[in-house]
């Protein structure tokens, strides 16, 4: 551990310390799990593979089964891409709790799960997180087009499998945050819908997710508090996150500015979000929630009652953490094919262009509608 004789700045004993000098220290509260090339006692096979040694980003890779055994199947799964929590200050895919909680999700789901890594603060702030998940959906893209080419040399092996026409985007906690602004980023100029293909994104999946705004109701600050989600640690966290001089109130935790605008910048897939009643955050999720609604987009909530921020990582075996990824399962394998970005054929491309550019002028119909009405 970094001598404490050095003056600390930003003091999460025992887990993390910032001092003065620049030095960090962090402690990880989770060992660290290898992957397993061959199915492990859950049937979930998992391999590592480097994306950009520079920047040190990677991504760990879940098979329900060998590679081998669904390649011989001849069965396409649906894809999701995963980013874990720890307030963008902790967290690691090889984690052993969310490790576990991602073979539960490929095995629950019968998906391939893709748990990426991320440039971590305060070394870098934002917005390092969410170009680095931007550059882990940009790497799906790329295997999504050697696969439809057939360039079977740039291929990733464990990707064949892989049915990029059915993505989703998830994350927990500081990852439910991450995953919200990389589906943002996806669908925002430049970037659009046929710019994708053939990789379409069908849903969205937030646990939990850390949005925040600078002025907290009483209800917040009484609400239930515990080690993985209290207002002294969130508060430390958006300190050392947030780019020098930036507010919380900025759109990095807060959407619910942009998605109150009057022209709403951005579509979203359809969304799944899951909260908890005992979780702290959940109250502010639950306006932006409508906030989603009233800007056109397809939002559902599946709320766990007696539990708090991330139960499902500590009590993986709890009723509530099996209904909620039973909840995850349903919200992957049932039909999204009436959803924004769900095309599986280039003929429908245009159509579904055309389907966000009709919902974009309805949004900014029902907002011109509204502002007429509160004069």
């Amino acid at each position: 551990m970094a001598s404490d004789s050095k003056e600390v700045e930003v003091d999460m004993a025992p887990l993390f310390r910032l001092y003065k000098d620049g030095t960090v220290y962090r402690q990880d509260p989770y060992s660290r799990l290898l992957p397993s090339p061959e199915p492990d006692a859950e049937g979930v096979a998992s391999k590592d593979i480097t994306l950009d040694a520079a920047r040190g980003l990677w991504v760990r890779i879940f098979l329900p089964g060998s590679p081998t055994s669904l390649n011989l199947a001849h069965e396409k799964l649906p894809l999701v891409l995963i980013f874990h929590g720890g307030g963008f200050v902790f967290g690691n895919p090889a984690w052993s709790n969310f490790h576990m909680f991602c073979v539960s999700m490929a095995k629950r789901s019968h998906s391939i799960v893709v748990s990426a890594s991320y440039r971590l603060a305060p070394e870098h702030r934002f917005p390092a997180a969410f170009e680095d998940g931007f550059s882990a959906l940009k790497w799906l893209h790329s295997q999504s087009i050697h696969q439809s080419e057939g360039n079977h040399e740039l291929t990733e092996p464990w990707l064949i499998s892989a049915d990029f026409s059915r993505c989703f985007i998830a994350g927990e906690s500081a990852g439910g945050t991450l995953a919200y602004h990389v589906a943002r980023m996806a669908f925002n100029t430049p970037y659009s819908v046929a710019s994708w293909m053939p990789m379409c994104m069908e849903g969205l999946v937030l646990i939990h997710p850390g949005f925040m705004r600078g002025t907290r109701t009483q209800e917040e600050l009484d609400s239930y508090q515990d080690v993985f989600m209290n207002w002294n640690t969130a508060d430390a966290c958006i300190q050392l996150t947030l780019p020098q001089g930036c507010s919380i109130d900025n759109s990095y935790f807060n959407p619910l500015p942009i998605v109150s605008s009057p022209d709403c910048p951005f579509t979203l897939p359809k969304t799944l979000i899951l909260l908890a009643d005992k979780d702290a955050l959940h109250f502010y999720v639950l306006q932006c929630v409508e906030a989603l609604k009233d800007a056109c987009c397809q939002v559902d909530v599946v709320m766990e009652h007696g539990v708090g921020h991330v139960f499902f990582i500590a009590q993986p075996d709890s009723e509530q953490a099996q209904h909620m990824t039973q909840s995850i399962d349903h919200f992957i394998n049932k039909d999204h094919k009436s959803g924004i970005f769900a095309i599986s054929d280039k003929s429908e491309r245009q159509e579904s262009v055309d389907l966000i550019e009709d919902r974009s002028t309805e949004k900014r119909a029902i907002r011109a509608n509204v502002s007429l009405c509160e004069e």
